[in-house]
């Protein structure tokens, strides 16, 4: 394969070295956005909400009478509680996490012969926040929260149970259950960030 040559100058012009032309063009984005309004945040005074589909702390939706479809089809095999975690223990979120030692799962058989989930723990130590457990999930239980702030003294306290769970899918389906599914809340959040989209072409 030829190598293909770029005509190109190798030095600078006479005029371009004594007035620092390169020098000023640099300098000239960086006084551009010196007296712009900065676009960080005073965290933790003021906290930006995140997307709806932010990933963050994961939840358990519960049995509520919003369940889908495929989880009514199988309810005379589960033994559930109102209000409690929605789980069949099928393990598809285990077998689809590139990292399936964060989770334990453990389901016994009743009496009855159903089947009833009776632990199921996270460690977001060894969680990449990749969210494809979320999309393996075939009963729509297992979602992610936008709950960020997941700083912790001890590695104990970094391992959500299921009860955990339960608290953070009810409180963000309270919080935003009913808010529209977009990256941004609405178009003034997203430009307190970015700016004005201008569309070209």
């Amino acid at each position: 394969m030829a190598i293909k040559k770029v005509n190109r100058k190798d030095f600078l012009s006479l005029l371009e070295t004594v007035f620092f032309v390169d020098f000023i063009k640099g300098l000239s984005v960086t006084l551009r956005n010196l007296l712009r309004s900065p676009i960080t945040t005073n965290y933790p005074v003021e906290k930006l909400t995140p997307p709806k589909r932010y990933r963050g702390a994961h939840g358990h939706f519960v049995w509520d009478g919003t369940e889908p479809p495929s989880l009514q089809a199988i309810e005379k095999f589960m033994s559930y509680e109102k209000g409690k975690s929605r789980c069949v223990a099928c393990y598809m979120c285990q077998t689809a996490c590139p990292m399936p030692s964060l989770f334990r799962i453990e389901a016994v058989q009743m009496p009855d012969g159903r089947k009833k989930v009776v632990r199921f723990d996270m460690n977001l130590l060894n969680c990449l926040f990749c969210g494809l457990c979320v999309d393996a999930c075939p009963v729509g239980c297992l979602t992610m929260t936008d709950l960020y702030e997941l700083a912790c003294y001890s590695r104990r306290d970094a391992v959500l149970h299921k009860d955990d769970l339960d608290r953070n899918a009810i409180d963000w389906k309270k919080r935003r259950g009913d808010e529209p599914d977009r990256i941004w809340i609405d178009d003034k959040h997203r430009e307190k960030l970015w700016g004005k989209i201008e569309w070209s072409g």
